[in-house]
């Protein structure tokens, strides 16, 4: 790993990465408050473009609080038998009777498509950064005219799939990064 010192010289493809010591960082100001950029890819006819949006980390406790909102799944009564898969997986010794969750349950699978649709909503509006118009030339302000906005512009769901993920990666390492900056 890096030594105190080296900062950016540590360019791996085109991402550079700093190891910085946290006593290091009192002096700036905000150290922890992730933001860069997530590349939307665009193709019309045979031109590729790459429309970039700036972005910020979305705070934990918004996170948080969406998951505590997240539907809960009917539960079901089953016989498990030892000799069944499911028995085998929980470790069942002998045949007895559980209560396990139905993820099959289509009205719970509709609520949950439903939160998932809002949090990734709440994740966009909070996270993007770049100044957006409302349809009257004001700038979107709040995450809910920043979400609007950008659905009028034409994002598809993969689009606003692609950028909530990139918005909630910000802070969290990948375990191939981890292993290509890190490990050695």
């Amino acid at each position: 790993m890096e030594e105190k010192g080296q900062g950016l010289n540590n360019v791996k493809g085109d991402k550079k990465y700093e190891v910085m010591d946290i006593e290091e960082m009192f002096q700036e100001e905000n150290p922890f408050q992730a933001y860069g950029y997530s590349y939307l890819k665009v193709t019309r006819g045979d031109i590729t473009r790459a429309v970039k949006i700036k972005i910020q980390g979305m705070p934990q406790e918004l996170a948080d609080a969406a998951s505590k909102r997240s539907p809960k799944a009917p539960v079901k009564i089953v016989m498990l038998d030892p000799d069944s898969p499911e028995g085998r997986e929980l470790g069942v010794r002998t045949r007895q009777k559980a209560q396990i969750p139905d993820y099959t349950d289509t009205e719970y699978q509709q609520k949950l498509e439903e939160h998932n649709v809002r949090f990734r909503q709440e994740v966009v509006g909070n996270g993007v950064l770049s100044v957006l118009k409302k349809p009257d030339g004001e700038v979107a302000a709040t995450p809910e005219e920043k979400y609007k906005a950008l659905e009028r512009m034409g994002l598809s769901t993969l689009h606003f799939n692609q950028l909530a993920e990139d918005i909630l990666g910000l802070t969290k390492w990948t375990d191939q990064e981890q292993d290509q900056y890190f490990r050695r």
